[in-house]
């Protein structure tokens, strides 16, 4: 893999791991070193990872030093979403979630989002609160666009039965 190839991702998928990053509590500061971390990896493991994979790869190294830098720090993790635009996208896709846009308090969608596993919160964050199409979704987290759809379907309903088992 050459330097040209790692450029390229490093402008089109720096800025999606950064923004997702800060979606999930990083700070800016902790968030452009964990993505320039991800990079140095890649740098350092560039013959060893095919080209087809390196966005995937980088999403997950930097999930993982996002995940244990949160560890070592013994913090809660918060959520930090657009809750407006992200119930307006969510009710856009789904009309089930109708019951929710009258509801729309930052620290129930939150603690909503925060009950969820990763994989979830991840798919419903990049889909609704960033906005990423199914195919750039599955690019960065390496699984195909049909299973995008199906966990986020389980998702959208995962979300929307801890909605009513906490709030109705």
């Amino acid at each position: 893999m050459d330097n040209e190839i790692l450029l390229k991702l490093y402008k089109s998928q720096g800025k999606i791991i950064f923004g997702y990053l800060i979606k999930c509590g990083c700070s800016k500061e902790e968030a452009e070193d964990i993505v320039q971390d991800s990079f140095v990896k890649a740098i350092e493991y560039m013959d060893g990872i095919s080209s087809e994979k390196l966005s995937s790869w980088l999403f997950t190294v930097a999930l993982n030093n996002f995940r244990n830098s949160k560890k070592r720090e013994n913090r809660i993790r918060q959520v930090n979403i657009d809750e407006n635009h992200f119930l307006e996208n969510l009710s856009n896709d789904v009309d089930i979630l109708e019951f929710m846009l009258s509801k729309e308090n930052s620290k129930e969608i939150r603690s909503c989002l925060e009950s969820l596993k990763d994989e979830y919160r991840t798919l419903l964050i990049f889909k609704y609160d960033m906005e990423l199409s199914y195919k750039e979704i599955s690019r960065l987290i390496g699984i195909s666009e049909d299973t995008i759809k199906t966990y986020l379907y389980r998702a959208r309903n995962e979300f929307k039965r801890n909605w009513r088992d906490i709030y109705e």
